[in-house]
């Protein structure tokens, strides 16, 4: 019987094993030519068969683009290339048993495999037109692997009633509306603190914690991949859903801080950087922010992760931000050190937005940072800092207004090749005493917020504060402003209801022991003004505020009794300043050529311009020029 011809791509041939030589890229011919997989047909864990033809990208056959968090380096598979060993990561390999059809091939883009990963050279033009490529995919498919998936539990949780549940119109009457649906709608009517939570409840919040664990939520490079796509399907387990009605969940999920921490479910920051890219944010339309500029992509987007540094700005060129006119903010050079590219990023930032708020960018937890021979006012978007940027977006939520430097113009200038920094401002007050916000708990080692009531008492304990000529009230209201950076300070009566809410709440679940002594210290003005107070209130959002705000910094008073939330690396002699173009004030330290810039920090009583009216009425403030090294 004469033997069956092969098709062209088909290495379904015994010829693969794994004594077969190595698979090597060959060059591409272009700049502009890219590389599509072919995935073959297969069944269960046979093994991953393919081939890799080139094609110029507008020209390329329709295809489409694998997200996936690549895992690590050391734990690798083999997986045939046109019957030759190409070592790829477990991950990638599982993603490609999901996604294999038994019939037919698939035309699909994934970087480890289409990119010669050993080509420094070729990994800078490919990574410069990656957006490019997400974006021509028909359409791109997220694979989230779950650390230890169950995949029964995705199945009856994302049903048929899954899209209805991430609507933002009302619920759907139907009773077919699925476990999710009924979780969400649900969601509403629990009050807190609910000590019997439903057991369904409970495994619901379980199987969303597993998701929400995938390493996919936490890589740098899949914002851009699924912010420039056509459509996106997320793949869970042997489940298929829309990924725009799993971010519209997680955005509904995370307006219930206390019942999500009661639950054991952290869904704080997971959806918004999906929506900071226009496709994205335009399926999201009167739900999420729309326009993003690229210093604040690149703050939204610090929580995640990338192995080389460089692409914390590399990773996000793809947009429409990410040029002055019409020349980009960096090109991909992997020869180029982590150091120059955030230098030069920042200057053109500087140059972009006209104004300070990249200094709101430097987070550092760190001190010797400031011992060290760099610029301290170039942020370095590390991924360790945990700090939500106070001053750095222009957009505010719950009627917040920072404008600290009462719009005075920037005029800031970058001397070369001495990278200073100079600026314009004055010395507002010095800091006296400080708190920790957070605590290391010894068990986990992990740093953990500091007890709301703790932190107040210790706010109402520094010797400048209980200086202060006001009414007890008045100093109370101050620092739940301080701890809150500011919230709703445009809206002083709502904001007082919800602390007077959270004053009410914080009495009810102390102990016995001590409800008397955190009476005296929360209601100067007597529980029946409170409660008629909190009856408008709501807990949620100050627990909301200060469990953003609080992380990595520190509580301060200063010289003149102001009560300040700033860095977590401040100390006692540090000055606050405002400096002309930030619209938070910036606390820097003198050193013998200039100053060494500490972080951004929130001041009570000067967000909105209250020291520059006073600098204009003369005697109390100077102006002068600041040498930031």
């Amino acid at each position: 019987m004469p033997r069956p011809k092969r098709k062209r791509g088909d290495i379904s041939s015994p010829r693969f094993s794994y004594s077969s030589p190595t698979y090597e890229h060959e060059p591409l011919p272009t700049t502009t030519c890219i590389r599509i997989l072919e995935l073959l047909p297969g069944e269960g864990s046979e093994i991953i068969k393919c081939s890799l033809s080139v094609s110029e990208r507008k020209c390329a056959p329709p295809f489409e683009a694998i997200s996936y968090a690549w895992g690590s380096g050391t734990n690798t598979r083999v997986i045939s290339c046109e019957n030759k060993k190409l070592k790829v990561t477990t991950n990638l390999r599982n993603a490609l048993w999901k996604i294999r059809d038994p019939l037919k091939s698939r035309l699909l883009w994934a970087d480890a495999v289409c990119i010669n990963q050993n080509d420094v050279k070729e990994r800078g033009y490919q990574v410069w037109q990656m957006a490019d490529i997400y974006a021509s995919a028909t359409r791109v498919l997220v694979w989230l692997d779950l650390p230890n998936p169950k995949s029964g539990d995705f199945e009856n949780l994302f049903d048929d009633g899954f899209a209805s549940s991430a609507k933002v119109a009302a619920p759907s009457t139907d009773n077919r509306g699925g476990v999710l649906h009924d979780f969400v709608e649900h969601l509403d009517s629990v009050k807190i603190p609910h000590e019997d939570l439903e057991p369904e409840m409970q495994l619901i919040a379980s199987t969303l914690g597993q998701l929400f664990d995938s390493p996919w939520f936490t890589r740098l490079w899949v914002i851009q991949e699924v912010g420039m796509a056509k459509s996106v399907q997320a793949l869970v387990g042997n489940t298929k859903l829309d990924f725009v009605d799993l971010v519209r969940i997680i955005l509904k999920l995370e307006r219930r801080t206390l019942l999500m921490d009661q639950l054991g479910l952290f869904t704080a920051g997971i959806a918004n950087v999906f929506t900071t890219f226009p496709a994205r944010s335009r399926e999201l339309a009167g739900e999420v922010d729309a326009e993003y500029d690229f210093l604040e992509l690149l703050e939204v987007t610090r929580a995640h992760k990338a192995s080389d540094p460089r692409d914390y700005v590399y990773a996000l060129l793809g947009h429409p931000s990410a040029k002055i006119g019409d020349a980009p903010i960096a090109v991909p050079d992997y020869n180029k050190t982590r150091e120059d590219l955030f230098v030069q990023v920042s200057v053109k930032i500087l140059e972009q937005t006209k104004d300070l708020r990249l200094l709101s960018a430097v987070h550092g937890r760190d001190g010797r940072v400031l011992n060290a021979d760099k610029t301290s006012w170039t942020p370095s978007w590390s991924r360790d800092a945990g700090v939500l940027s106070m001053g750095l977006y222009r957009d505010r939520y719950y009627d917040v207004l920072y404008d600290a430097s009462a719009g005075m113009p920037c005029g800031a200038e970058v001397t070369m090749p001495e990278k200073k920094l100079q600026v314009r401002g004055f010395i507002l007050d010095e800091i006296e005493e400080y708190t920790e916000t957070e605590s290391l708990q010894k068990v986990s080692g992990l740093l953990m917020p500091k007890d709301l009531y703790a932190l107040i008492c210790s706010a109402l304990e520094f010797s400048t504060v209980k200086k202060i000529s006001q009414s007890k009230l008045a100093t109370l209201q101050d620092i739940g402003q301080t701890i809150t950076a500011g919230f709703r300070n445009q809206d002083i009566p709502r904001f007082e209801a919800d602390f007077a809410a959270f004053r009410l709440h914080t009495i009810s679940n102390s102990p016995s022991s001590i409800k008397e002594a955190v009476t005296a210290t929360l209601v100067p003005e007597g529980l029946p003004g409170l409660r008629k107070l909190a009856e408008k209130g709501s807990v949620d959002e100050i627990y909301w505020a200060t469990s953003r705000f609080c992380s990595g910094r520190k509580l301060f008073s200063t010289r003149t009794g102001r009560t300040g939330l700033g860095p977590e690396i401040l100390k006692k002699g540090d000055l606050c300043c405002v400096l002309f173009g930030a619209c938070v004030p910036i606390v820097l330290r003198p050193t013998e050529e200039g100053y060494k810039l500490v972080g951004e920090a929130y001041v009570q009583g000067v967000m909105k311009g209250e020291a520059v009216a006073a600098l204009k009425g003369g005697g109390l403030y100077k102006e002068q020029r600041f040498n930031i090294l």
